[in-house]
């Protein structure tokens, strides 16, 4: 694929988004290795350690790879080559959800291995960390969207704080429903029809967004 114009440009942004992947990685596990450790306090202070480099890649992806692109008249070099409109948005949202999903997948993976291995919170609330964990990647979807189809680095900017303001209310409301908070203290996971269909409506709108995306950029008749 490295040697089309998509894997290229795909490559491109591998190369400059690799270190990004590392540094949430080791951060995640830094924040894992807390958890088990001590009482109560080191529990909740691992717990928003891990979920802060979740969020910090899912904002910042997209408007430091997307948005700054336009901001330094790189996005306009690039449309002078024989590139289209359809192949930078291809690039752009494969390998930006790939740089994402990388570390996220392997810091979830972890922290589920973690409570069912080690028993450090009760198993029962793993469909509560998987609920909370796709709440970056709903804010990285909204972002990356916002970043490709604004035509100004403020539309990328206006999501951002968007989202941030959001996760603590999506917390304080999931506190408020006791077919999550309940099972979560058991000591296996429920997987009731509340945790499914929550986990199943984040999927769906964070694929939605992704689609919505590529579908306006394609409208566009004016990229640059």
């Amino acid at each position: 694929m490295r040697g089309s114009v998509v894997g290229q440009l795909i490559w491109k942004d591998w190369q400059l988004g690799r270190m990004s992947i590392l540094i949430t990685i080791v951060w995640g596990a830094a924040a894992l290795a807390i958890v088990p450790w001590g009482g109560q306090n080191n529990r909740v202070v691992g717990g928003v350690l891990f979920f802060i480099p979740l969020i910090l890649i899912a904002h910042m992806l997209p408007l430091m790879g997307i948005g700054s692109e336009r901001k330094k008249q790189n996005l306009a070099f690039l449309m002078s080559l024989p590139v289209s409109f359809i192949q930078y948005t291809t690039s752009k949202l494969i390998s930006s959800l790939v740089i994402f999903l990388i570390p996220w997948v392997t810091m979830v993976s972890a922290a589920v291995l973690l409570v069912e291995v080690r028993g450090v919170v009760p198993r029962g609330s793993i469909p509560v960390l998987l609920i909370l964990a796709l709440m970056p990647f709903l804010g990285f979807c909204l972002i990356t969207g916002a970043a490709l189809v604004g035509e100004t680095e403020g539309w990328g900017i206006a999501a951002n704080v968007f989202c941030s303001s959001t996760y603590g209310l999506a917390w304080f409301f999931m506190t408020q429903v006791p077919s999550l908070m309940v099972p979560a203290q058991g000591r296996v996971p429920v997987w009731n029809s509340t945790e499914l269909s929550i986990l199943a409506g984040e999927i769906a709108v964070g694929v939605l967004l992704l689609g919505l995306t590529y579908f306006l950029q394609s409208r566009k008749r004016d990229f640059v």
